[in-house]
C-alpha cells in the first residue's frame, strides 16, 4: 500500500515538473498571435499584424503548442485552421488574457494596505478614502512596524518615538503632546494619561521639575482616543497629541510644563515608482491634515 502510495506520488511530480517546464517557455505575446492569427485564419494577415515576419509567426505558434503538449492548428500554407484541441483551447486563451490585461489596467485598484493606531486613523483615513483605494487595519505602532518588516502592510503611520530601523520614514506632521481640557480655564486636578509611553514619561519629569512634586494621575487610560473622547464630554483633563486635541476643540490647560514635541512618520518598504507616487500622493494629503 505504501509502495503504491510512493509510485503515485511520484508520478505527481513528474506531472507538476513537466507542467513547469513547458509553461517556462509560454509567452504572452505568442499566446496573443495565437489568438489572431485564429481569427483572421491566415498566418500571414497575423504576421503582418503583430510586425512580424512570417517565419517568426510560425515559430511563435509552435512554441505555444509545444507548451501545452499538443497540435492546435494545422499548419497548412494557405489557411490557419485550428485543430479540435485549438478550439477547446482558444476561448480559456482569450479569457486568461483578458484577465491579464484588466490586471494590468486596474492595478491603480489594488488597495494601499495602511496600518496605524485607532487615534491616527481618525485624522488620516478620512482624508485617504477620497484620494486612493485604502485596505485600513488598527494596530499597536509595534505590531505596524513588524507588519511593513515582514511585507504585511504597506504604510504604517506611527509616532518618532522608537528607532524605526530598516524602513524608509517620511515625515507628514508635527506638534506637541499637553494636557487638554473642554473647558479653556480649569484648575489643577488629577489628569487622565496613557500608558507609560516615552511621551508620557517626560512629561512626569518635567512636572515634577517644574512644580517640586509628582504630577496627580486620575487614572490611566490605555487609548489617546479613548481619553480624547473622555474630555470632549466632560471637564477631565487628558494628555493627548494636538491632533486629536484640535479635533475635537478642547483646549491646552494653562498650567502645564513646556509641551513635548512629535513627529507624525509614514514608514514604509522601498517600492517601485508607480507604487511610490501613489504613496506620494498619500503623504502630500497626510501633510494637509496634520
Amino acid at each position: 500500500m505504501k509502495q503504491l502510495e510512493n509510485n503515485t506520488q511520484l508520478v505527481g511530480e513528474a506531472f507538476l515538473q513537466k507542467l513547469e517546464n513547458s509553461l517556462k517557455n509560454l509567452r504572452v505575446a505568442d499566446v496573443e498571435l495565437f489568438i489572431t492569427a485564429a481569427h483572421m485564419k491566415n498566418l500571414g494577415k497575423s504576421a503582418t499584424f503583430h510586425h512580424l515576419s512570417q517565419s517568426a509567426t510560425s515559430t511563435a505558434i509552435q512554441r505555444v503548442e509545444a507548451a501545452f503538449g499538443v497540435s492546435l492548428c494545422t499548419h497548412e500554407k494557405r489557411q490557419f485552421r485550428l485543430t479540435r484541441e485549438g478550439q477547446i483551447l482558444l476561448p480559456r486563451l482569450e479569457n486568461w488574457v483578458k484577465q491579464l490585461k484588466d490586471l494590468i489596467v486596474s492595478k491603480d485598484q489594488i488597495p494601499i494596505r495602511l496600518v496605524t493606531t485607532h487615534a491616527i486613523a481618525q485624522i488620516a483615513v478620512p482624508a485617504l478614502l477620497s484620494i486612493d483605494s485604502i485596505d485600513f487595519k488598527h494596530m499597536r505602532p509595534d505590531r505596524a512596524y513588524a507588519a511593513i518588516l515582514h511585507g504585511e502592510a504597506d504604510i504604517a503611520l506611527v509616532l518618532d518615538n522608537a528607532p524605526w530601523k530598516g524602513v524608509i520614514a517620511s515625515e507628514i506632521g508635527k506638534g506637541c503632546f499637553q494636557l487638554y481640557c473642554k473647558e479653556a480655564q480649569t484648575s489643577l486636578k488629577p489628569v487622565l494619561l496613557p500608558e507609560d509611553q516615552m511621551e508620557v514619561l517626560s512629561l512626569q519629569q518635567s512636572w515634577q521639575q517644574t512644580h517640586g512634586y509628582s504630577l496627580p494621575v486620575k487614572s490611566r487610560i490605555p487609548s489617546w482616543s479613548l481619553i480624547a473622547n473622555i474630555c470632549a464630554e466632560s471637564t477631565e483633563i487628558g494628555f493627548l497629541p494636538d491632533f486629536l486635541g484640535k479635533k475635537l476643540g478642547l483646549h491646552p490647560v494653562l498650567w502645564q510644563p513646556t509641551p513635548s514635541q512629535y513627529r507624525v512618520l509614514a514608514i514604509y518598504r522601498s517600492s517601485d515608482k508607480h507604487l511610490q507616487e501613489r504613496f506620494d500622493r498619500l503623504f502630500d494629503e497626510l501633510r494637509n491634515v496634520f
